[in-house]
């Protein structure tokens, strides 16, 4: 019963994101500029809620007959097909990701904690902290110009390979790697003297048998319940990612509907395409509560074993 209550809980909850989003992004965007007397412009924007409940009711018109979220700035193209163009795109950095952030993640959580208190401590968790602490678009410069220097026969940033995906994939998993180590030493530290470790350790089971088969089995749990956080920091790190290497994914898409135009007569959001916008942002909030979907899952299996 309180698994269906906390289920309610957040479908009410991703409801009303996606509520939020749509009415944000349709939100009327007309203004006028006027040259002033010296250098510069002035701009005036009134709100209209004659304007707003008309984008509102077009987008929900749009929905009801024709069965689609409008139209892009390219003739005949639908938002639905620049979706399937560039979702598959961006599944290719995301999946991988998603398991180097899971598997390397815990890998080097319990690294972290096992050498919590030794001269290796700056490889565990101090190396987890520097890279926690530094902003993720100064990593992926720093490694997107080493690559280059390194191994410039390597067209790893190219997108005309079969493995252009390998460099942005790794590049989005650093953060929420670190966030996965983090949380797993965390989670392991917190079974410290527990009746059960004490009772392994006294049947002389030794240090690894402990951690891999008593320790880490009951952190699990508490490791699985942070699927969403880690999906999260994964669609952040790929707005980064994929603006920065050039890389046509969703996010790369989601930047060019941003678009606006502009002249010293006018300031005109012409380019601005909400229905886009509100696909990209369906889409990563799907990823999102598949990724809780999953955690739930794989924690209901650990409760049947």
């Amino acid at each position: 019963m309180n698994s269906i209550k906390a289920l309610l809980k957040q479908v009410i909850l991703y409801i009303v994101i996606i509520c939020a989003l749509i009415l944000i992004v349709l939100i009327p965007r007309d203004f006028t500029v006027a040259p002033l007397e010296t250098k510069g412009l002035e701009i005036h924007y009134q709100f209209s809620w004659t304007a707003y409940g008309e984008n509102i009711t077009r987008f929900i018109s749009g929905i009801w007959n024709h069965h689609s979220l409008g139209a892009t700035q390219y003739e005949r193209v639908t938002v639905e097909d620049e979706l399937v163009r560039y979702v598959p795109r961006s599944l290719q950095i995301i999946i991988p990701a998603f398991l180097l952030s899971m598997i390397l993640g815990i890998l080097k959580g319990v690294y972290d904690y096992v050498h919590r208190y030794n001269k290796r401590s700056i490889l565990g968790n101090g190396l987890t902290w520097l890279f926690q602490s530094i902003p993720d678009f100064f990593i992926v410069v720093c490694i997107q110009w080493g690559v280059t220097l390194l191994f410039p026969s390597l067209k790893l940033l190219s997108q005309n390979t079969s493995y252009s995906f390998l460099l942005p994939a790794i590049l989005v998993s650093i953060y929420p790697m670190m966030y996965t180590a983090r949380i797993t030493s965390n989670a392991l530290s917190n079974e410290d003297g527990q009746y059960y470790i004490k009772v392994a350790q006294s049947k002389g089971f030794s240090q690894k048998r402990v951690i891999y088969k008593h320790i880490f089995a009951n952190a699990l749990k508490s490791i699985l319940s942070h699927t969403t956080s880690i999906m999260v920091h994964l669609v952040t790190s790929l707005l980064i990612v994929e603006y920065l290497l050039g890389y046509q994914g969703l996010s790369y898409r989601l930047f060019t509907a941003l678009g606006y135009k502009y002249s010293a007569e006018a300031v005109s959001f012409s380019l601005f395409e909400s229905g886009v916008i509100i696909g990209i942002g369906l889409v990563f909030m799907s990823l999102v509560i598949l990724a809780q979907f999953t955690g739930y899952l794989l924690k209901r299996s650990l409760r049947i074993l």
